[in-house]
C-alpha cells in the first residue's frame, strides 16, 4: 500500500456522533483531521486535529474549511453542496460526490431516482406548496391515509407526517414535499453498502429495524435480520445498484420495506448511519473505517459477523430540557455482553439522540431479552 493514501488530511463536515466515530478510526491510523461544525460545544471539539465552528449551508464557511483539506466527507447530508461541488472542481476529493448529494438531498428528486432507474418503491406525487396539495386534495387526487414528506431538511422523523384526513394538513409548514402511498409492509430493513474510488464494493448484514411508534425513531436494530436468505440476497443486490447507479463513494444506507416478501426501497443516506452502529463491535471492520477505506481508495474490510447484535438507541426523555443526566447507566455494566456508546452531547431533550448500547449473543433471543431490558430502565432526564 502507498502511504501516502494515510499521509492526507481529511476534512469531516459534521460533529456529531458519527464523525465522533469518524475520529476515532482516522486517529486509530493517524490520519490528520479538520472538523466543521456549527456548535462550540461538538463532540468532536477536542478529538480532531483542528475543528472549526461554522454554519454547514453557509457556501463560505463550506468553502474555506474544505480549502484546507485532501479529502471532504461528511457526516450529514444538509450543507452546501455548492461550495462542495467548487472545491471538486478546483481539484478536491469530495466523497459522496456533489452530483450524488444534490440528488440525495432533496426526497423528490431521490424518489425520481428510483423510479428512473427501476429500483422499486412506492408511488409518490410532488407538490411545490400547501395550496397545490390542497387543489389535489379536492381532486381527489389523493388516498388517505398517506405520507407527507418534507424534500429537504428532514432527519429522524422530523419532517415526515402520516395524513389520515385533510384535517392533519393543519400546521404543516409551508415548503415543497412529496406525499407518498401509505405501504402496508412486514419489516423495515436497511443494508449499509461501500464502494472505494476504484469500485469494490461491499455490504454488511441486513439489518432489521424496530421504530418508536411515537417519535418514529429507530429503536432497536437487529443484525442480521430475520428474513430469508433470498430477501438477504435481494436487499444486498438493490444496496450495490443504488450505490453504483449514484456513483457512490463511500458508505450509503439503504433503507427498505418488506412487502409481500418483497423489497420496496424507501430512503438513502449517503454517510454512516446509525443502523450501522452494531458493526462497532460485532464485525472486524466498522462501518466508520469502511467509509474511511473508501474515500481513501483502501481495499474494503470485511463486513460479516457470527452470532446476533442487537442495538438501542439512548434518547432523551420526554419533558427533560437541559443539562443531560442519565439514570440507571450502571446496568449497562451489569450486562455481559453489552456495549456502552455515549455521544458527548450536553444538552438533552426529548428524542435526541445521546447514545447506544451494542449487545452481542450467539442467540438472537438472549441479545434482544437484554436490549428490551436496558431500554425499558435507561432514562435521560435532565438535571
Amino acid at each position: 500500500m502507498n502511504f501516502e493514501k494515510l499521509n492526507t488530511r481529511v476534512g469531516i463536515i459534521g460533529g456529531g456522533q458519527l464523525g465522533k466515530m469518524l475520529l476515532t478510526e482516522c486517529n486509530k491510523m493517524n490520519i490528520k483531521t479538520s472538523v466543521l461544525d456549527s456548535s462550540e460545544n461538538s463532540p468532536c471539539k477536542n478529538l480532531t486535529d483542528k475543528f472549526v465552528c461554522g454554519d454547514f449551508n453557509d457556501f463560505t464557511s463550506v468553502y474555506n474549511f474544505g480549502k484546507d483539506c485532501d479529502v471532504i466527507t461528511f457526516e450529514i447530508e444538509h450543507i452546501n453542496v455548492d461550495a462542495l461541488e467548487r472545491l471538486e472542481n478546483e481539484g478536491k476529493r469530495v466523497f459522496h460526490k456533489s452530483k450524488t448529494l444534490r440528488i440525495i438531498q432533496d426526497k423528490n428528486l431521490q424518489k425520481s431516482f428510483f423510479r428512473d432507474n427501476k429500483i422499486p418503491t412506492s408511488d409518490f406525487k410532488y407538490y411545490k406548496s400547501i395550496n397545490e396539495l390542497n387543489e389535489s386534495i379536492n381532486n381527489n387526487e389523493i388516498e388517505f391515509p398517506c405520507i407527507w414528506k418534507k424534500t429537504k431538511f428532514g432527519y429522524d422523523g422530523f419532517g415526515v407526517k402520516i395524513l389520515n384526513s385533510i384535517n392533519d394538513l393543519s400546521g404543516l409548514p409551508e415548503s415543497e414535499m412529496i406525499i407518498e402511498e401509505m405501504v402496508s409492509f412486514e419489516k423495515e430493513l436497511s443494508v449499509i453498502v461501500t464502494r472505494n474510488v476504484s469500485g469494490e464494493v461491499s455490504c454488511f448484514n441486513t439489518v432489521e429495524m424496530e421504530f418508536n411508534k411515537l417519535s418514529n425513531q429507530v429503536e432497536f436494530v437487529i443484525s442480521p435480520a430475520n428474513i430469508p436468505n433470498s430477501v438477504n440476497i435481494r436487499a444486498k443486490e438493490l444496496a450495490i445498484k443504488l450505490s453504483e447507479s449514484l456513483d457512490c463513494v463511500g458508505v450509503l444506507a439503504v433503507e427498505m420495506f418488506l412487502v409481500n416478501g418483497e423489497i420496496l426501497v424507501n430512503e438513502i443516506a449517503p454517510r454512516p448511519h446509525n443502523s450501522g452502529h452494531f458493526s462497532i463491535e460485532a464485525c472486524s471492520c466498522s462501518q466508520y473505517q469502511q467509509h474511511i477505506r473508501a474515500i481513501l481508495d483502501l481495499d474494503l474490510g470485511e463486513s460479516n459477523h457470527k452470532g446476533s447484535a442487537v442495538m438501542l438507541n439512548l434518547v432523551g426523555d420526554e419533558n427533560y430540557n437541559g443539562r443531560v443526566f442519565y439514570e440507571n447507566l450502571d446496568l449497562v455494566f451489569k450486562t455481559n455482553s453489552a456495549n456502552l456508546h455515549i455521544y458527548g452531547k450536553e444538552e438533552t431533550r426529548p428524542n435526541r439522540k445521546m447514545g447506544h448500547v451494542t449487545i452481542i449473543c450467539n442467540k438472537f433471543e438472549d441479545a434482544y431479552e437484554k436490549a428490551k431490558f436496558l431500554k425499558d430502565n435507561i432514562k435521560i432526564k435532565s438535571r
